[in-house]
């Protein structure tokens, strides 16, 4: 009896995974990927494998690496700190951006779930729920700033420090701090104060990225 043959996977869908598995480690740093790994997971042609390991490393996700090949990328805490600095200054440009094309009732489900669903989430120590939750407002951020070319390097920024996101909601007082750095975000974003918006989420951003050299030994 012939096996049946599984849908083949798109290019795009591909990526998307592969940079998912990336960024929460589910493939570690330093792990192979090869073509032939990526034919047989995915049922894509070579040529096809070959251009997904291309545009992971355009993007920083994978090296290549002489007589090895194609690995995950390691990325060291000095990095993530000079990621961070990039995400304030293109974070602050997407809140200004955001705040400046939406009118104050457009936050309102937002700030509805930032209210008991993130403290329940917090209280509970449900941190898939307040990761899902963060990720929600980054994207309706991107979606109200309207640029796709800032969007884009947001998102390649972003893809490199959630190797760390997790680790940093669990780090002693940052979820309960990070709640409140949420929620002044959107409370600017509810009176279309862009600059107050810009402000805040600069504060925000440096909050993460000083509970991370705070406790620097836990996130490694």
């Amino acid at each position: 009896m012939t096996r049946a043959r599984r849908p083949a996977s798109t290019f795009q869908a591909v990526i998307l995974n592969l940079r998912e598995k990336i960024s929460l480690q589910s493939i570690l740093p330093g792990a192979r990927l090869t073509e032939d790994e990526l034919v047989d997971n995915y049922d894509i042609p070579r040529a096809t494998a070959r251009e997904v390991l291309a545009v992971l490393e355009e993007r920083g996700l994978v090296v290549r690496i002489p007589n090895k090949g194609a690995v995950v990328a390691h990325v060291d805490m000095q990095s993530i700190y000079h990621y961070y600095d990039v995400r304030e200054a293109l974070d602050g440009m997407m809140v200004r951006l955001a705040a400046s094309n939406t009118r104050p009732e457009d936050w309102a489900d937002l700030v509805e779930q930032f209210g008991e669903p993130f403290q329940t989430a917090l209280e509970t120590g449900d941190v898939d729920q307040l990761i899902a939750l963060i990720e929600t407002f980054r994207e309706r951020l991107q979606k109200a700033a309207n640029n796709p070319i800032l969007a884009d390097h947001a998102e390649r920024v972003h893809e490199r420090i959630r190797i760390v996101r997790r680790r940093v909601a669990l780090l002693p007082g940052r979820a309960e701090t990070v709640v409140a750095d949420y929620r002044a975000v959107l409370a600017a974003l509810e009176r279309s104060d862009a600059v107050d918006a810009e402000r805040l989420m600069g504060i925000l951003n440096r909050n993460n990225r000083e509970a991370i050299k705070k406790y620097e030994r836990y996130v490694v």
